[in-house]
């Protein structure tokens, strides 16, 4: 088996540092990718991201991520999507103009219905109706995750297994298929229990 090496794409648009404190901190080594070489050294690959959807992918896609992604995929490799990462890896986001996405899952990214009359952007600590896959061993149903975000993941023609959060409405706030797998939440901002599943990533994936 693969030592355990973390490559944790820096595209310029990631909440980078908590994601770092948490793997160093879980004890695993890892390096900061802002292009994709050499990236069959690594074991997994995390996909952090916050901020508009629509600078973002054509960012991942100028510096050969879009292409890159794909072929990891296509291998097999683990690769986790946290917050604004998890919305790239579907078909299209709505967010400054219609933009393609990474298309690892059948969906499209838009902001939170304005019928529900709640504030935006969906900020603070909410349950994680989970599916009790690998990933979530040893992490209690429904869990608590810290959201910040105003667009969602409502809706998903795959079959991919989701968990969903309500904020006024059910949306997609976790889906995985194979190895791939999207966090709408911060794991690395959720205190142990996030820290408990980006381990469950890299230990049981």
């Amino acid at each position: 088996m693969k030592k355990k090496y973390i490559g944790i794409i820096d595209a310029k648009f990631g909440n980078l540092a908590s994601v770092i404190n948490a793997v160093k901190y879980l004890g695993h080594n890892y390096n900061l990718l802002n292009k994709p070489t050499k990236i069959e050294s690594y074991s997994h690959f995390i996909l952090p991201g916050v901020g508009s959807y629509n600078k973002a992918a054509k960012k991942l896609n100028s510096l050969g991520w879009y292409q890159a992604i794909k072929d990891l995929t296509d291998a097999s490799t683990p690769l986790l999507g946290i917050c604004l990462g998890m919305q790239l890896m579907f078909e299209e986001g709505e967010e400054n103009g219609k933009i393609k996405g990474l298309r690892l899952f059948k969906g499209k990214c838009k902001l939170f219905s304005k019928n529900n009359k709640l504030a935006l952007p969906h900020m603070g600590f909410n349950l994680v109706n989970h599916n009790k896959s690998k990933i979530w061993n040893n992490i209690p149903n429904p869990s608590p995750f810290y959201f910040l975000h105003s667009y969602r993941i409502k809706d998903v023609e795959d079959d991919a297994l989701i968990s969903k959060t309500n904020y006024g409405e059910n949306f997609i706030s976790f889906i995985e298929k194979k190895k791939i797998f999207g966090a709408q939440f911060h794991p690395e901002k959720s205190h142990k229990l996030g820290l408990k599943l980006i381990n469950n990533f890299i230990e049981k994936i």
